[in-house]
């Protein structure tokens, strides 16, 4: 099912703790996008916690960046880095394959859109054809993503979604859990399992 998390302008980013244990409840690869320069940067593919702790050390985020990090459980087309989020907004499918990308906007979405589901696709997720094939038709700039739009996208596909834009504005579809400080969560795999997060459980084991 995987799970979003957000740090927003003035909240102090996740631990490396939290990192470990979104990753070790949703094991199938992670990225994260960041607003910058008026542009989103999507930088996902990381497919060990050593991949991902060590990109996140070169990037030395601060309280005033606005970052979404995700964590992938896979439900289609299998674990690979190309289908790991965020997703630019696109309307081109193959360019949410790049694990290196800037964008307008980009999308982070929980859940699992059982209209797209299709356990023969091997090679786009069906969030990946979400983002391509339907949002377009929908949205064409940031300033579309209204209050009303982000209810009903909810209600339709049963899911959470975070979309960034280029000033660091956070566009919500979809219950968050608020934690640590201000810190957005899209479910309760943050806490690790059994309501640990990792550290809790090398103590207690």
């Amino acid at each position: 099912m995987c799970i979003i998390c957000v740090s927003e302008k003035g909240i102090k980013q996740p631990t490396m703790e939290l990192i470990e244990t979104m990753f070790a409840t949703n094991p199938d690869g992670a990225g994260y996008m960041v607003a910058e320069d008026g542009r989103v940067r999507i930088s996902k593919g990381y497919m060990t916690i050593k991949d991902l702790k060590n990109a996140l050390n070169q990037e030395h985020f601060k309280k005033d960046d606005v970052v979404v990090y995700h964590f992938r459980i896979s439900t289609q087309a299998g674990v690979q880095p190309a289908m790991t989020q965020p997703f630019p907004y696109t309307n081109n499918i193959k360019n949410t394959r790049a694990l290196d990308c800037i964008a307008d906007l980009g999308i982070a979405h929980n859940g699992i859109i059982r209209q797209l589901s299709n356990p023969d696709d091997k090679t786009y997720s069906d969030t990946a054809h979400f983002t391509a094939e339907f949002l377009p038709e929908f949205i064409g700039r940031p300033e579309d993503l209204t209050e009303e739009f982000l209810v009903a996208l909810a209600r339709v596909t049963n899911s959470r979604f975070a979309f960034l834009d280029g000033t660091g504005t956070v566009y919500y579809s979809g219950q968050f859990i608020e934690d640590y400080n201000g810190l957005k969560f899209s479910n309760t795999s943050y806490t690790g399992y059994r309501g640990k997060t990792i550290s809790e459980q090398k103590r207690t084991a």
